[in-house]
């Protein structure tokens, strides 16, 4: 095997972050899960900027769509499903990757979602492994943007 990251993919993947990236956007409404995925994001030497409202995320969004890399995103918020802020930031970038992190997942399964055009749909609780492996392989892979037209998956808790 060629030590040489640059020679082989799989071990430039593994071994270091994204070749550009900007921030990743993470709305999620629980404090706790907040803070579990700084800190993830911190060990993962990947930046972040970190909202409990979809609003208030929407809103910086919109103010600079290019400083951001990719959505990770809750499902059930209160206000503004995690579809609808998906949906919403899709108009203003179709581009965008974004990832579903949700208990809705557990639930429903991932089909629904990425049918709705996530990236990558994760379950709450989920493996560090495997929400490792999802964020980079996100951050790594072009995606196609999905339409607006998606069924109502999420909840609007008031």
């Amino acid at each position: 095997m060629n030590p040489n990251p640059a020679a082989n993919p799989s071990v430039a993947l593994q071994a270091s972050p994204p070749a550009s990236p900007t921030r990743i956007l993470v709305v999620d409404d629980n404090e706790a899960i907040r803070a579990f995925l700084s800190h993830f994001f911190r060990l993962e030497e990947l930046p972040v900027e970190m909202f409990s409202s979809p609003y208030a995320a929407l809103e910086r969004f919109l103010a600079a769509p290019q400083d951001y890399s990719m959505l990770l995103t809750d499902c059930e918020m209160p206000g503004m499903s995690g579809l609808e802020l998906a949906n919403r930031i899709r108009r203003a970038r179709a581009d965008l990757p974004m990832v579903l992190f949700s208990t809705s997942v557990t639930v429903l399964g991932p089909k629904q979602f990425l049918s709705a055009g996530f990236a990558a749909a994760l379950p709450k609780p989920v493996a560090l492994e495997k929400l490792r492996a999802a964020i980079r392989g996100v951050l790594d892979t072009d995606v196609s943007p999905a339409s607006d037209t998606q069924p109502q998956l999420c909840t609007t808790p008031a």
